[in-house]
């Protein structure tokens, strides 16, 4: 009865679909770039203001010409370039610019093989990407003074000239002059730091022996505390904002044991002489793994409350390991971006097995395994030569679906074949570029199997087998019957398939492999009993959408005996589809008793989605549950019970208590906000001034406030949204305003002053913020209608193309209605009704079962 309601609502809500997706076909065919000639080495001098936001100085770069050349054609945007020298006699050169090059003449044709060496002096003033100034304002006065770059995929040629394509290395060097107090971070050795005679400046001298690609060199110049170590002969360096020195050792102390594990387990030894890791301001992304030199958002710092349930641990390692997969070999083009990012996904489960684990590994993989398969992968294949632009390849297939892949092939070979395979294929590309076949080989090579269809499966067309099992077993035969059908349009995918069959009257359990290669197989098992637990696919070695056929009896014995948590998370989510009451104890006792936390926070959404008292004391009790991950998703459940006088009043003596964790406490806010239809603003305005991890509480409260119907509240969001906030509780005001005018008639001048704030950002704030501003202006629908003529500015023109993106879905949200107060008011209605009734039947039902 709920989804219906649902489907109201979204009825009403959503009014177009985006159709990025369909047009992929119209989307233009791009491979590796051309490479007329090699560079062999760029060497940066610049001088740094981080207050006028620009760099000044000259690119020396060497190279060898691979064909006859007499113009040099270099990524190049925004750099104003005043002379063009040809060493070593420093003759000028005649250049020319366009939107994204650099072209240079040599005045004659060069012959093949002929070395050269130009120097570009050039002068960048504050670009639009690539590299970002940062200072204290009058909007935002706490912001201090820095400067970074970021590379990935391509905007390093917006602040040097370059080839800014993966399939070029080169060696780099960076002389960085700046302001006295600061410090500066590039790749490489740092070979000198000196100071001027008068004190005021200095200069740092980086260099980069090994060649790299150019969207991996950094430049970073702030204020930082610096934590030192050492891995063997390896420096390994950590730079983080004064104030948060004391959390050096907190969040980063596993660092050399990741160097160990990782340098052990691919048998490659951490390739580059230095480990450095710098949290930056306002970082675009989580991480990124620049040569021998990582940036990190500061979401990544942790003090003592945050270890209790989040942990910087998985983000460490997998930008640790780029180090060997991204870096020491670098995918070829951004079509075969999952070389870099499925192997550090990867890299995730590993340093998760290895510190925490089997079940925490393998829960980690089941959250991978759903993204795996929604739907970018799903439509589109991994090794996908059609796309908008490189950025558009960073997604759900790149990244989990990736990941899952390696699993696989882990899983198909066997830990030894697998680990010295990866070896091979490190050795073979070492500091070079390296395409999927290249990776593809090396394994059949080392393992003499072929896995051609292997990689056709799961890299060279989309989706993933969609599997119904169907067990049964005849008595007076004794035979087991499994029937195995995939589902998924297309043709079948091959893949083994293990089954394990337990009964009382064996031994030990029966193992089945099939080698499944046609759409449907039926195979027949003798067996002397019936069986008691079947195991489908128990090492999660194939991805794949399950679904089951069995007896209750034997899912039953999955959920309570099965070994592995993906096996009992399958089973609980067969009963989250029930509304049985013995079914609902039975997962009430998985939240009370599984060994694992994982598996509890799955019954807790179970039990949300069965509904029911049982299911809603169990969730009330779970609040008070030791780890904080289940409290967590217990809060989060209980969202789920609107209007219950038991939830509401629970939820806001937990508020008023608190908790040991941030996160839990925040989950406490948004779903006191969820299950009324009126919160009171009191206690959700007292957390905005609590401190917490990644202002978790502060932004929670702030989205909770998106639910109130008091006029008050819309300017407290608005305020919230200004520059002097927090990004992330701007970002949570600006959500929350969204959610506000979704529940609530606004008068047509405070919509406009409201819209016409928040796209006042779109011209002077950062791309996370453009981003978040243009999805709630979006949401907004029609009470953002005044936004179209910016929003079509920013589509066509913003720098960032997930913000032009971004822009592009909102303007067609704006011709859609949001639900007015008298709808509202009229779906609420109609969803106590429909509770009501539910409630009715579910008392009746409990009541036949009981006879």
């Amino acid at each position: 009865m709920q989804q219906k309601c649902l489907r109201l609502w979204l009825t009403i809500v959503i009014s177009v679909i985006s159709t990025a997706q369909l047009l992929a076909a119209d989307e233009p065919l791009r491979t590796a770039g051309d490479r007329p000639f090699d560079i062999q080495h760029i060497r940066l001098d610049l001088d740094i203001s981080l207050k006028k936001k620009q760099i000044t100085g000259a690119a020396t770069i060497d190279l060898q010409l691979l064909r006859p050349l007499q113009v040099l054609k270099l990524d190049a945007v925004g750099l104003e370039v005043s002379k063009v020298l040809l060493a070593p006699d420093q003759s000028e050169l005649d250049f020319s610019t366009t939107d994204d090059q650099l072209r240079i003449d040599l005045g004659a044709t060069r012959p093949r093989g002929e070395k050269l060496r130009v120097v570009i002096r050039y002068q960048v003033r504050d670009p639009k990407a690539g590299m970002y100034f940062f200072g204290p304002t009058e909007g935002e006065p706490n912001v201090p003074w820095m400067m970074w770059t970021q590379g990935e995929p391509v905007a390093n040629h917006h602040w040097f000239p370059c080839l800014d394509h993966p399939n070029e290395r080169q060696t780099t060097e960076i002389v960085a002059t700046v302001d006295a107090g600061y410090e500066v971070l590039s790749n490489g050795d740092l070979l000198s730091r000196k100071k001027s005679t008068d004190g005021k400046r200095e200069r740092f001298h980086y260099k980069q022996s090994q060649p790299h690609v150019a969207y991996l060199v950094t430049l970073v110049v702030g204020e930082f505390e610096i934590g030192r170590e050492t891995w063997g002969d390896v420096p390994v360096l950590y730079y983080v904002p004064p104030e948060q020195a004391g959390d050096i050792q907190r969040t980063f102390g596993r660092t050399k044991e990741m160097l160990t594990f990782f340098s052990e387990r691919f048998g490659i030894n951490y390739p580059w002489t230095k480990y450095a890791q710098i949290v930056v301001e306002q970082f675009i992304a989580g991480g990124m793994e620049n040569t021998g030199a990582t940036t990190l958002y500061s979401k990544v710092m942790h003090d003592e409350r945050a270890m209790l349930d989040s942990s910087p641990d998985r983000l460490i390692a997998h930008e640790l390991g780029h180090q060997w997969w991204g870096d020491l070999v670098t995918c070829k083009d951004w079509s075969h971006l999952w070389l870099n990012e499925g192997f550090a996904t990867f890299c995730e489960l590993m340093w998760a097995e290895h510190d925490l684990g089997v079940d925490e590994h393998d829960y980690m993989l089941y959250g991978k395994g759903k993204s795996a398969r929604s739907d970018g992968p799903k439509k589109r294949p991994i090794v996908d030569y059609h796309y908008s632009d490189p950025g558009a390849m960073f997604d759900a297939r790149a990244y989990p679906k990736g990941g899952w892949v390696l699993h696989m092939l882990r899983r198909q070979l066997g830990d030894d074949l697998f680990y010295t395979g990866l070896q091979k294929y490190g050795e073979k590309f070492r500091m070079k570029t390296a395409e999927t076949s290249d990776l593809r080989k090396v394994l059949e090579e080392h393992t003499g199997r072929n896995l051609e269809r292997f990689f056709y499966d799961w890299t060279a067309r989309p989706g993933h087998p969609e599997l119904e099992v169907a067990t049964e077993y005849d008595p007076e035969d004794k035979l087991a019957k499994i029937s195995v059908k995939q589902t998924q349009k297309g043709d079948a995918f091959h893949f083994p398939l293990a089954i394990e069959i337990r009964c009382k009257e064996t031994s030990g359990p029966i193992t089945v492999d099939k080698e499944i290669t046609e759409k449907e197989l039926t195979f027949y098992l003798p067996l002397p009993a019936a069986p008691e637990l079947v195991r489908i696919d128990p090492q999660a070695a194939v991805l794949a959408e399950l679904k089951e056929k069995k007896s209750r009896d034997l899912w039953k014995t999955q959920l309570l005996e099965a070994p592995t948590v993906i096996e009992r998370i399958r089973a609980v989510e067969h009963f989250a589809e029930s509304k049985k009451a013995n079914d609902r104890e039975l997962l009430k006792h998985v939240l009370e008793q599984d060994p694992f936390y994982g598996v509890r926070i799955e019954a807790s959404k179970a039990l949300a989605k069965s509904g029911g008292d049982v299911s809603r004391d169990a969730l009330i009790a779970g609040l008070s549950q030791e780890h904080p991950k289940v409290r967590r998703a217990c809060a989060d459940a209980l969202a789920k019970f609107p209007r219950d006088e038991k939830v509401i009043a629970v939820l806001n003596q937990r508020l008023q208590n608190g908790d040991a964790s941030y996160y839990v406490e925040a989950a406490f806010a948004t779903a006191f906000a969820k299950v009324q239809d009126e919160p009171p603003v009191e206690p959700l305005q007292r957390l905005l001034s609590q401190d917490s991890h990644g202002e978790v509480i502060r932004s929670a409260a702030l989205r909770g406030l998106g639910y109130s119907t008091d006029p008050a509240t819309l300017d407290l969001l608005v305020e919230w949204t200004g520059r002097s906030k927090p990004r992330s509780c701007r970002l949570a005001a600006a959500e929350a305003i969204a959610t506000y005018f979704s529940r609530n008639e606004v008068s047509k001048p405070v919509r406009e002053k409201t819209v016409e704030t928040l796209a006042g950002y779109l011209k002077i704030d950062n791309r996370h913020v453009r981003r978040k501003i243009i999805e709630s202006l979006g949401n907004m629908g029609k009470n953002a209608a005044t936004a179209r003529s910016i929003l079509s500015s920013v589509a066509d023109q913003d720098p960032d193309d997930r913000v032009r993106a971004a822009a592009k879905t909102a303007l067609p949200k704006l011709d859609a209605e949001t639900p007015a107060t008298a709808e509202v008011g009229k779906l609420r209605t109609e969803l106590d009704k429909l509770q009501k009734t539910n409630k009715e039947l579910e008392d009746r039902l409990q009541k036949l079962e009981s006879k």
